[in-house]
């Protein structure tokens, strides 16, 4: 597709402009009529002029630079790519000159190239926390494992310019918007990429899915501007695309969208749509099935970035304001061709969604509450490196049409039929490289498992000769991925699945190291949530020495260090806002192998709350006892333990008895099983201005249980207690 209609924005030129455009000259003059012509977004004529100046010696980084960003302008990502790959090689290259040579390579379906580029740019953009890698070759794998989902063909309507842009008139008609030359005298042609102005069109739907006897559409719809893309509305009206004949601020023509009725065979007419506006714009109209929602989109101000899709609800024969349909749709990219299709499922094409390069189509399903949350890409070969967009499908949602620059084709854009033969389903996956943690580089043919929250077996494989490896993965679960390879300790990464919607997938690396020495390793959780604490730190303490091996939790809350033998260790687990934690380890009896720390101690982190209370399960007494029993001495020294790791904080613990109790009996009992705690945990070294311990009574009960209060004994006694909580941070 033609970036002009890809980013909405249109600088119009007749076709005859001055001649000569000094055609002699030097290649600084060259360069100056470019910046012109790039400064008004004729990309063409501005490509053509930074040729001449090349080709007269001018190689220098702007001029270069500048063919770079017209060729991918102009949608050619085959040059792009070759000037890109010049560009990056500056000193002073900048992250946007990365990004745009990945997307020049992925255009041009060099998925692993294009992946090495996008994850250098993701470092130099990445302020802080683990490396982002953009998993281009794994997203590459997973639209392309199902091709037999569509059939694809090709139209008889097609013609050596573009093509695109399919509606439904009716169920055997299809109109379509065509740069074919079918003019007479003087033409009028786009300065972005120099092609001729759109028209309207419609052909016969044959059942075999093909086009056929093209027509201009009837009526006066067509303009000497850019016209179309366009909807049917189910009222029989037409609402079209068209450039705006009003100029913005800075003299540049922008799309808007117009209103016709239906008139004959044809259409008559050219109201404006009330959203319209000449400093933005408005086009690539789309209807619901029973009226209600007007989709477009825009590049007006406010939304996430390039051009997003937009939404206007019927209010009673007048569209309500615009709503973006938010980040679950739209994106930093370039949001395009929306279509709903009649069972509610909206289409568009994306440039900022994981794709195959260039717009790729996308699918995506209104929540219950009218939000669309995420989108899923259709796959393979409907998507390619290519553009494809303007997806539509007929009321059974097996057939219809796209539009597509594939090569192969008719010239530019073109149509193309489709036949869907089963629904599109979304697909998690986990997937990575196993590494040799000593050489860095990736290990093929490791043996590799999916072991869900329990340990148990979900899925085996090998990974592949680039050391990849892939799994599918439900939402909503925690799973560890192993790696197991001769000489080597077997390797272990963990994962959840909360957020894998949005994301599709998640990506953990599996490192390996010799299988000589000993290691600690482990994976920090949060209790009570689903998935694994990343950015926890992780200080090893040598009780000798007092060396310090400080490391930082991966996303998958994952740890692993070398641990000197016949020596003591303490291991502290510390995260802003968590209480920290503290596990002894030893190596006196072991001269090798691997200490997986999450089965001898709980690794879950507790959030900070100040104020909450804190149940303790094994403090319990009964009848009239203050004796602690060895279970709530053991949750005791768990407790002494969480203070005197979280030397900030200030503890209070509370001692509540049972309802059924008169009140002075109960303050005496409490206060004499207050004392007994605050005994033992002095014991442990805790210190009184960092720890209370109050005897309540039956003033604070769980229910309104209470003396003279007809209760059951279990109502009463669930009042007797024993809790904790923080009252405060040092420097708070």
């Amino acid at each position: 597709m033609k970036a002009s209609t890809l980013h909405l924005i249109i600088a119009l030129a007749l076709a005859l402009l001055p001649g000569a455009l000094a055609a002699q000259g030097n290649a600084q003059a060259h360069t100056r009529i470019a910046d012109g012509f790039f400064q008004r977004m004729a990309y063409a004529q501005a490509k053509a002029e930074y040729q001449k100046a090349a080709d007269l010696g001018a190689m220098n980084e702007h001029v270069v630079k500048r063919l770079a960003e017209c060729s991918m302008k102009l949608g050619d990502t085959r040059e792009g790519e070759i000037w890109y790959a010049q560009v990056v090689k500056f000193l002073n290259r900048e992250p946007m000159d990365l990004y745009m040579y990945a997307q020049a390579l992925k255009g041009n379906g060099k998925y692993a190239e294009a992946e090495e580029w996008m994850d250098r740019y993701l470092a130099m953009t990445q302020t802080q926390g683990e490396a982002r890698k953009s998993n281009i070759v794994d997203f590459a794998n997973k639209f392309t494992s199902s091709r037999d989902r569509f059939t694809v063909g090709e139209v008889s309507c097609n013609s050596d310019g573009d093509d695109m842009g399919a509606a439904w008139d009716g169920t055997d008609r299809v109109i379509f918007c065509s740069a074919r030359d079918t003019t007479v005298g003087i033409q009028w042609r786009s300065a972005w990429d120099d092609r001729p102005f759109m028209d309207l069109y419609r052909a016969q739907r044959q059942p075999n899915g093909d086009l056929v006897g093209a027509v201009p559409l009837p009526g006066n719809v067509n303009s000497k501007f850019h016209d179309g893309p366009a909807v049917v509305a189910p009222d029989g009206s037409l609402w079209y695309t068209r450039t705006s004949s009003t100029r913005s601020k800075n003299n540049v023509q922008r799309l808007s969208i117009l209103h016709a009725a239906r008139d004959g065979d044809g259409w008559r007419g050219s109201d404006p749509f009330l959203y319209n506006n000449p400093e933005c714009s408005v086009g690539h109209p789309a209807i619901s099935a029973d009226g209600r929602w007007f989709f477009f989109a825009s590049d007006m101000p406010g939304g996430y970035g390039g051009t997003d899709i937009y939404v206007c609800e019927d209010r009673g024969g007048q569209w309500g304001e615009p709503r973006n349909l938010g980040p679950g749709v739209n994106t930093a990219g370039n949001e395009l061709f929306p279509f709903m299709a009649a069972d509610g499922t909206l289409y568009f094409a994306s440039t900022g969604l994981p794709g195959l390069g260039g717009l790729d189509i996308f699918a995506s399903q209104r929540g219950v509450n009218g939000e669309f949350a995420f989108a899923m890409n259709v796959g393979a070969p409907v998507n390619g490196p290519k553009d494809d967009f303007g997806f539509i499908i007929d009321a059974s949602n097996t057939k219809g049409y796209f539009s597509s620059n594939r090569p192969g084709g008719h010239g530019g854009d073109d149509l193309y039929s489709f036949i869907m033969h089963y629904p599109l389903e979304q697909q998690f996956l986990c997937t990575g490289t196993v590494f040799d943690d000593d050489t860095g580089e990736p290990m093929p043919d490791v043996e590799m498992t999916l072991l869900d929250s329990s340990g148990a077996l979900v899925a085996s494989g090998r990974s592949d000769a680039q050391g990849r490896y892939s799994f599918p993965v439900k939402e909503n679960a925690e799973y560890a991925v192993r790696a197991i390879a001769p000489g080597h300790y077997d390797g272990l990464a963990h994962l959840g699945t909360a957020d894998i919607r949005s994301r599709q997938i998640v990506a953990r690396d599996v490192h390996l190291v010799p299988d000589a020495g000993i290691w600690l390793r482990g994976a920090v959780r949060y209790r009570g949530v689903l998935g694994f604490a990343e950015g926890v730190k992780v200080s090893v303490v040598n009780l000798s020495s007092f060396f310090s091996d400080v490391h930082t939790t991966g996303a998958g809350g994952d740890f692993m260090v070398r641990l000197q033998p016949n020596e003591q260790f303490e291991v502290v687990f510390e995260k802003p806002d968590y209480f920290s934690m503290s596990v002894p380890v030893s190596t006196k009896t072991l001269r090798r192998g691997v200490i997986e720390l999450g089965e001898v101690a709980d690794l879950r982190l507790d959030p900070v709350q100040i104020g909450r209370a804190m149940p303790m399960k094994y403090v319990r007494w009964s009848g009239g006892d203050n004796t602690l029993s060895p279970q709530a001495k053991a949750e005791l020294d768990q407790l002494a333990d969480r203070i005197q790791v979280n030397p900030t904080l200030h503890f209070e613990v509370t001692v509540h008895a049972g309802t059924k109790m008169a009140a002075d009996a109960a303050l005496a009992l409490t206060k004499a099983r207050a004392k007994a705690v605050e005994d033992y945990l002095r014991s442990k070294g805790i210190r009184k201005d960092h720890l209370t311990v109050t005897g309540m009574g039956i003033t604070k009960p769980l229910n309104p249980c209470g003396p003279g209060v007809e209760c059951t004994d279990g109502q009463h006694a669930q009042n007797e207690r024993v809790e904790y909580a923080v009252t405060g941070v040092d420097g708070l």
